[in-house]
């Protein structure tokens, strides 16, 4: 009933980690022929390959192998357990023909809480076609669910036409790691139109999760996903997933921790390509994110959403809660979609962001797009050395935000505003270079405590004549501080009406060494009606 692993060698890709493997256990494989699944594509090969997923569990862990076919899976859910290790060979399809889930860890009633169940688990190669378009197949249902573990290593697959749920679920999962898999096609039987690709997710709920319980809210942690795809397979009837990676449901007082998402692409994703929702310790760096109608949402938990707002004991908080450490980094967005910013951070009044670097991101995006970086209700940031361009609305946008750097960014023609920050405070605005803005370069908007020093604007105004400015500070802001900045108009055509506007509801504002110059402005290069303003004769005008 089973094959020494070195028959299987020359059929597999020969990396150094297998190789080493191989050499350090020298066990044998259970290959999924030996116990009667057949790769003909007509017969069911289900209870063929559970034998071996058995005889796994029953020796304590061991290696199934799936050779090259086409094994039809018409009795589902396949079970995998304790220590073992799942690979399809290069050229194998599983092809599901049953409207259930296709592999879970565990059984149904399993009682084995927090992350003390079916664990040490890697799966790995071959197409997981789940046929979500084919008649009596068109239910929601997930691919490939995981909960109550730690050690899980999914790798080197794809999975491909996923109807309603997702691909992939991490649930109450410690330490996982879904390397070079491809998640291809989706379709939204009905009210499923923001199911995620790979779903991080909590033991909340049989709602949440239906494998088995307990329902002990167990959060998952420890989570890199690298090197994987994320976009449409091109099957009649499908789209791209509406969201890449994410979560959209939580419990208060509980986090997913740890997650890091590197080096992976998103292709035409419908909605969020990232939804860190109520997680913390978040790096997402070095992606690519092209034709996506959002890039990266990093939200706290919504307080409209009276479920995700109960405590473990389900007692009701009507509040949200405050997460933190986040770095989105090295990133490329190329954008045609519409459904909401590159990079966005939302909190609430009782659930603030804490803690986010935004850093060394290009963002190009096409007419239709929103803003490029929005943060909302956001303590302790950094938005710094960013190159924005074209993007519909303003490039980087902060409102009710507070302990904030926007520093070294360079912004060119976006359709409204270069930066504003709306009821921010202790802000620094330091060294950006921002051309070409449609509407104001900077727009202060009450708030206090600020720093607006060495920003270059050029041309600001550039989408109506004599409406726009180069520097707008408005609606009681106070305590600001402007220092070597520099603003010039367009030169020709429509033109901004001051390189620097305060109005007169605005107080103990200081300028110094600015350079405001430029006789195209309409209403003259600087207009201060702030209360008793501070100036030096270094400011030129």
């Amino acid at each position: 009933m089973s094959t020494p692993v070195e028959k299987w060698l020359p059929a597999m890709p020969v990396t150094a980690g297998r190789l080493q493997y191989m050499l350090e256990r020298r066990s044998e494989a259970l290959t999924v022929a030996s116990y009667g699944a057949k790769g003909d594509g007509v017969a069911d090969a289900a209870p063929g390959i559970q034998l071996a997923l058995n005889a796994a569990r029953d020796a304590g862990g061991g290696w199934v192998i799936v050779p090259a076919g086409t094994w039809l899976l018409s009795t589902l859910p396949l079970r995998i357990y304790d220590n073992t290790r799942l690979t399809l060979l290069p050229g194998a399809e599983l092809r599901r023909n049953m409207a259930e889930t296709m592999l879970i860890n565990g059984d149904a009633a399993q009682n084995f809480g927090g992350y003390t169940g079916h664990s040490n688990i890697t799966i790995e190669g071959g197409l997981w076609n789940m046929r979500g378009t084919t008649a009596g197949l068109t239910g929601s249902v997930m691919c490939i669910s995981i909960g109550h573990a730690s050690d899980i290593t999914i790798r080197d697959l794809e999975i491909r036409d996923v109807p309603g749920f997702h691909a992939i679920e991490l649930n109450s999962t410690k330490r996982g790691t879904i390397q070079n898999c491809r998640f291809r096609g989706y379709i939204d039987p009905g009210g499923r139109d923001f199911s995620e690709a790979i779903q991080i997710d909590l033991a909340k709920s049989s709602g949440v999760f239906g494998g088995f319980g307990p329902y002990d809210h167990t959060p998952t942690e420890d989570v890199l996903v690298t090197g994987c795809y994320f976009g449409a397979s091109g099957t009649a009837g499908t789209t791209a997933w509406p969201r890449g990676i994410g979560s959209h449901s939580a419990t208060i007082t509980k986090f997913h921790r740890r997650i890091r998402i590197v080096g992976c692409t998103f292709e035409s994703v419908l909605q969020y390509a990232i939804s860190a929702y109520n997680w913390e310790d978040v790096t997402v760096s070095a992606n690519t994110f092209s034709s996506c109608g959002s890039g990266v949402r990093i939200r706290s938990v919504i307080v409209t959403d009276t479920e995700d707002t109960k405590d473990p004991a389900g007692n009701q908080t009507s509040a949200s809660q405050s997460i933190k450490n986040f770095a989105v980094s090295g990133n490329t967005f190329r954008f045609g979609g519409s459904y909401d910013d590159p990079v966005l951070a939302l909190g609430e009044t009782t659930g603030q962001i804490l803690n986010l670097s935004v850093s060394g991101n290009a963002i190009d995006t096409t007419a239709g797009s929103q803003n490029g970086v929005r943060l909302e209700r956001v303590e302790r940031y950094a938005v710094t050395g960013n190159t924005i361009s074209n993007v519909d609305g303003t490039a980087v946008s902060m409102e009710n935000s507070v302990n904030g750097n926007v520093a070294s960014n360079q912004i060119y023609t976006p359709n409204a505003h270069g930066i504003t920050a709306v009821t921010c405070n202790h802000l620094g605005l330091y060294g950006n270079n921002i051309m070409y803005a449609a509407n104001n370069g900077v727009l202060i908007q009450d708030g206090s405590d600020m720093q607006i020093r060495n920003n270059y604007i050029k041309s600001p105004g550039r989408q109506t004549n004599a409406t726009w400015y180069g520097i707008r500070i408005s609606t009681n802001a106070s305590s600001i501080h402007l220092t070597g900045n520099k603003t010039r108009p367009n030169g020709s055509g429509n033109e901004a009406i001051n390189g620097l506007s305060i109005t007169n509801a605005c107080t103990l504002i200081a300028r110094s060494g600015n350079d405001w110059r430029g006789s195209q402005f309409t209403g003259g290069a600087l207009s201060d009606s702030s209360t008793s303003p501070t100036t030096s004769a270094t400011d030129i005008t």
